[in-house]
């Protein structure tokens, strides 16, 4: 039924909790736990803990807020992917962007800024201190 993209975080039907279909229309916030696939028009804010499907006929005026995102269609607003990000040689975002990962296919197209999310490491590094030599002192008393 669905598509699989092998570079992409798989997305299996289990996981899908809303289909937004290509003849719908919402305005308005959508909120979800569960995967998202956009084949129609939003205008409004999408968030979802897991992954969001921007389809290749989608149109989506919004910001969007998720784990992965996967843009085949347009999307005109800022969007936060807090693991990966990819644009398909269809897909078209205007606006910001915060990523984990960006993986922009040959012939998408975006436009806006782009700031790539660190991971939370810890990491132990102790500060590297150059010590300078002092000149050695010439020994006085030296016969």
């Amino acid at each position: 039924m669905f598509e699989k993209k092998e570079d992409f975080p798989s997305t299996d039907n289990k996981s899908i909790e809303t289909i937004v279909g290509e003849s719908v229309k919402l305005k308005g916030n959508l909120k979800s736990d569960g995967d998202i696939i956009i084949n129609g028009s939003i205008a409004g804010d999408v968030k979802t803990k897991a992954s969001v499907q921007v389809g290749a006929n989608a149109n989506v005026v919004a910001g969007i807020k998720a784990a992965n995102v996967q843009v085949s269609g347009v999307v005109q607003g800022n969007i936060e992917a807090r693991e990966t990000l990819q644009i398909s040689e269809t897909g078209k975002v205007y606006g910001d962007i915060s990523v984990g990962v960006l993986v922009v296919s040959p012939g998408a197209l975006f436009s806006g800024k782009c700031t790539m999310l660190e991971n939370k490491r810890e990491i132990d590094l102790e500060p590297i201190l150059e010590v300078e030599e002092e000149p050695q002192k010439e020994e006085s008393g030296k016969k």
